[in-house]
């Protein structure tokens, strides 16, 4: 498991609001939210959802997930990607063949959109998904998970996919929020409100 590994990148974030552990209920928002294949889902490019950290062609299974006080989780992203040029170089094609059949010189915005959705649509049928998969590790006695990916765009969908699954936000730790949680647990609120910023860089004359 990446856990494991010498030295790895991650994220912490902490987890808003009070909840309780309950695993028969877990295990059913978790499926509810599963990863769905792309073949499933012809008008997307992209999924994502929640599959079994030991086998991604799998669903999420809290058996195999859960080591008290954590649990496992594993976000699957598949996302098919087709370049502008061959999407552009396509859409040129069907618009002089619409242009041909109708015998105008111009089509109106509708058309030319209608082209444009139907031409991306037949390409992403064509085109081969690329797969990734983002691990976490979710500490529920102390609402904190360390998310293995350092991207702001992936965090977010994390982010997302958390919220939908289980109804609860999350909070990156960084810095201040951590001395934020400290001064509200140990009542000393008082000393962030008269922090001023400080420059680092030299002064040369």
């Amino acid at each position: 498991m990446h856990f494991l590994k010498r030295s790895l990148s991650f994220t912490r974030l902490k987890v808003m609001g009070k909840f309780s552990f309950d695993q028969e209920e877990y295990q059913k928002l978790m499926t509810q939210n599963s990863f769905r294949d792309l073949s499933d889902l012809p008008d997307s490019d992209e999924s994502v959802g929640w599959v079994n950290p030991e086998n991604c062609l799998q669903g999420p299974d809290i058996g195999t997930m859960l080591t008290e006080p954590y649990l496992k989780l594993t976000l699957r992203l598949d996302r098919r990607r087709i370049s502008k040029p061959l999407l552009m170089a396509h859409i040129a094609i069907e618009e002089r063949a619409a242009l041909e059949v109708s015998g105008r010189q111009k089509l109106s915005v509708n058309e030319k959109r209608e082209i444009r959705n139907s031409v991306k649509e037949f390409l992403l049928e064509k085109s081969s998904p690329t797969s990734s998969l983002y691990q976490a590790l979710w500490n529920f006695s102390t609402g904190t998970i360390f998310f293995l990916s350092t991207s702001q765009g992936i965090q977010a969908r994390f982010s997302k996919l958390f919220y939908e699954t289980f109804g609860l936000e999350l909070e990156p730790l960084n810095p201040w929020s951590l001395a934020y949680h400290w001064s509200e647990n140990n009542n000393a609120s008082s000393f962030l409100t008269n922090l001023e910023p400080t420059s680092f860089r030299s002064k040369t004359e």
